[in-house]
């Protein structure tokens, strides 16, 4: 009997409608406590008068962030001989991040990726999935690596440095170990695909850092880019539209424990997740008709 209520338990699926509307919740809910917390007038007034030329710099960087992030899509993707040239490679990356911006939940644009994928390459669905996971948890990883690098600057943390220190080391060691042993990735490719999550991440927190400087908070940088990327972070959760609001309530709590700005710490996040959309936005050009591979082996 308990064996047949554990597989009862284990086949049962939340009905799409219950995700969705429980996404929704979650996003007003969101919302609702950044409202009630922060001066919006004000928050929504240091934008306006924020530095545009940084905001600019900001964009380029998190668009060429993207690009490379692409690049490492590419390499795992040649790793299973999935070949794809540089332009059909960035339309269905494009489109993933339109995707994730236009569904709920910040995952759907992979899973368009694997469909897209599994429909036109002959493939395993499994190693397409373990594909995908792996090329979004080497992004994650290095985001996780950086976060560490500020904490070791933040006075709060001084307590605990040696400490950290050795989960940094951990972080580069232990990955590397576990690739030896369960052959996720070829071991020519690991090095590289490190390096380039790591430029990735690096321009992304650049882009933050220039958002930071257009509120004239520079002096205070590495909180904030410490709090953008545990926001990163939160953005990936699959519980909001997008990551929508994720951003902005990881800003709102962890200003008050880094003792920063509260509008101004929002106001950032905030930013950053209108340039992510402006960017992302783009890839409904290539919505409109599937996209043709050259190099398709079925």
């Amino acid at each position: 009997m308990p064996y047949r209520m554990l597989s009862k338990i284990q086949s049962y699926k939340i009905p799409f409608a219950v995700k969705l509307i429980l996404k929704i919740l979650i996003s007003i809910l969101i919302i609702f406590i950044i409202v009630k917390n922060v001066d919006i007038t004000k928050m929504l007034a240091l934008v306006l008068h924020s530095n545009y030329i940084f905001i600019a710099i900001a964009c380029f960087l998190f668009i060429l962030s993207k690009i490379i992030s692409a690049v490492r899509f590419k390499i795992f993707l040649q790793i299973e001989s999935i070949q794809l040239n540089t332009l059909e490679n960035l339309k269905l990356y494009w489109l993933g991040m339109y995707y994730n911006l236009l569904l709920p939940g910040g995952i759907s644009g992979d899973a368009y990726k694997i469909k897209v994928l599994f429909q036109n390459f002959n493939k395993d669905l499994k190693v397409l999935v373990k594909l995908t996971l792996l090329d979004r948890f080497s992004g994650l990883w290095a985001l996780g690596q950086i976060a560490l690098g500020f904490l070791l600057l933040l006075n709060p943390f001084d307590s605990y440095y040696w400490f950290i220190v050795l989960l940094l080391l951990a972080s580069f060691a232990l990955p590397w170990y576990l690739n030896l042993y369960f052959r996720w990735i070829n071991s020519r490719y690991y090095g590289k695909l490190n390096l380039i999550s790591l430029g990735v991440q690096l321009l992304q927190t650049g882009s933050a850092v220039c958002l930071i400087v257009s509120m004239g908070q520079q002096s205070y940088w590495i909180s904030y880019s410490f709090l953008f990327l545990i926001s990163s972070v939160a953005a990936m959760m699959p519980f909001t539209f997008g990551g929508a609001g994720a951003r902005e309530l990881t800003f709102l709590y962890g200003s008050q424990f880094l003792q920063t700005e509260l509008e101004k710490a929002v106001a950032i996040g905030f930013l950053f997740y209108l340039i992510s959309t402006f960017v992302s936005f783009f890839g409904i050009l290539y919505s409109f008709k599937p996209i043709k591979f050259s190099n398709i082996n079925k």
